[in-house]
């Protein structure tokens, strides 16, 4: 378990952030003797951790790339797939040298991202309305 957080946390140092915060709140009530709320942040903190720690450990994610498109009528494009594990550290370096990172955190941000909230709470119509607004709004910037 402490291998999985030792390659997690330098990673994904915000969830190490909310970690630490409620470390400190467990131990700034159990200064002023609080201990009903000192219980319920301890079990903060291990429902927090137990949790990072079923969906991290024992898994890995695959993420296929497209190839570029190209004009060349030679060019045979290869689909490239990478394998990302806590094993590996999440990441991959490949051969131009890039490093390539993913693992469940960059899942659900990637989920997160796509959603459009303005057609959520307005409807369609009003965020096609919004969009012609702000790129008549650029346009006119432009001129």
């Amino acid at each position: 378990m402490i291998e999985v957080f030792k390659v997690f946390y330098p990673t994904h140092y915000n969830f190490a952030a909310v970690s630490i915060l409620l470390i400190l709140l467990l131990i700034y009530l159990l200064s002023k003797k609080n201990f009903k709320w000192s219980l319920i942040s301890l079990a903060l903190l291990l429902a927090f951790n137990i949790a990072i720690y079923k969906r991290t450990a024992d898994r890995s994610w695959t993420i296929t790339f497209e190839p570029e498109k190209s004009s060349d009528p030679y060019y045979i494009p290869e689909v490239k797939k990478m394998t990302f594990s806590v094993e590996k550290n999440w990441t991959i370096t490949d051969e131009k040298g890039e490093v390539h990172h993913w693992c469940w955190v960059e899942e659900y941000w990637q989920q997160f991202a796509s959603i459009d909230v303005i057609a959520k709470l307005w409807g369609e119509n009003s965020k096609k309305k919004m969009v012609k607004s702000s790129e008549d709004r650029a346009s006119n910037i432009d001129e």
